[in-house]
């Protein structure tokens, strides 16, 4: 019988003897029956169960090494794998397929080791059959931000540390400017992946003000010793709740836009954010209306309907599109 069928607390006992058998405390009925609040004929059944159904190699010793409790006489026996479910296996043969195919995933090595060590545990031929399964799934990720791994390592353990980084961002230029690199201290609230690219929101010290900075656009990052708390008012659904970007604290603006012809069918197909709101006109065209706080990702977005959208409001979107479409007609010398 595996692991599986057993109750939840019924397989946490198990597991906690398994741990303790490991230290080398030499546990006894007594003591486990203690532990876990249950009567001796319960541990005894659990040891039995361990032995005759997870061919454990569990002996009980009498003598000081042991204090006269059970041990294991195999020091490499581990408990079988099929304590998880089908679907379980199959979730995390899942997560390590999309680490795998998702270039600057954190711990995409780690997913690796513990798939190659649930192929060793599990039963070849079910492992046979969940691979094929997972087999018919793929994720395509394009336009990929590059991001070093150690990057990413590094801000997560900043995080879970609470304590400040320093690195040098990249800050793009305007118009002909190519850009430079600017020295900042951050204080990072949450580390999200957003459309392929990893972002640490949080605040920068230099400024005090909250920001989304793309992880693939620092270098020389490292930990400082100085500590801060996340503050109690930030939610990363908040930050989240503007499908164009982050929303943080930037203004808000009304959009209205009008599609026409075959952008007005494909734009009605998604859900492209929370507050849209979309009507189909009398001539098959469709407006849109959404608030947002990024013009700059919803202009890019734009570009990609030309002829068919036109922009109702706000006059910044209106400008900001136009500037975008001369410059695309000035670099490419359009007459």
């Amino acid at each position: 019988m595996p692991l599986g069928s057993l109750n939840k607390t019924a397989l946490r006992r198990i597991l906690e003897i398994d741990r303790l058998l490991r230290s080398g405390t030499g546990p006894t009925t007594e003591g486990l029956a203690e532990r876990f609040c249950v009567t001796e004929r319960t541990i005894y059944r659990d040891l039995a169960y361990m032995r005759d159904q997870l061919n454990a190699p569990l002996v009980f010793t009498r003598g000081d090494s042991y204090r006269g409790g059970y041990r294991y006489t195999g020091p490499t026996y581990v408990l079988p794998a099929n304590f998880l479910r089908r679907a379980e296996m199959v979730g995390v043969l899942l997560a390590g397929k999309l680490a795998a195919q998702s270039p600057g995933q954190p711990r995409g090595a780690a997913f690796a080791g513990l798939i190659e060590r649930l192929r060793d545990l599990v039963d070849s031929k079910e492992f046979s059959i969940i691979e094929s399964e997972v087999a018919a799934f793929d994720y395509v990720a394009r336009r990929v931000w590059r991001v070093d791994p150690r990057i990413v390592e590094a801000a997560g353990l900043a995080l879970r540390r609470r304590r400040q980084v320093r690195a040098d961002l990249f800050v793009r230029g305007d118009g002909g400017d190519l850009g430079n690199w600017r020295r900042f201290t951050f204080e990072i609230y949450n580390m999200c992946n957003l459309n392929n690219a990893w972002y640490v929101l949080g605040r920068e010290v230099e400024s005090d003000e909250r920001k989304a900075v793309p992880l693939a656009r620092l270098k020389g990052f490292h930990e400082l010793s100085e500590r801060y708390s996340v503050p109690a008012d930030f939610n990363l659904n908040d930050a989240l709740a503007d499908a164009f970007g982050f929303r943080l604290n930037e203004p808000e603006y009304r959009v209205q836009l009008h599609f026409r012809g075959r952008a007005a069918h494909l734009v009605a197909e998604r859900e492209w954010h929370p507050s849209q709101r979309i009507a189909f006109q009398p001539d098959g065209s469709l407006r849109l209306a959404l608030r947002t706080t990024n013009l700059e990702e919803l202009a890019r977005w734009l570009a990609g309907f030309p002829g068919e959208v036109r922009i109702e409001r706000p006059e910044e979107l209106r400008r900001l599109v136009c500037a975008n479409a001369r410059k695309v007609l000035d670099d490419n010398e359009c007459p």
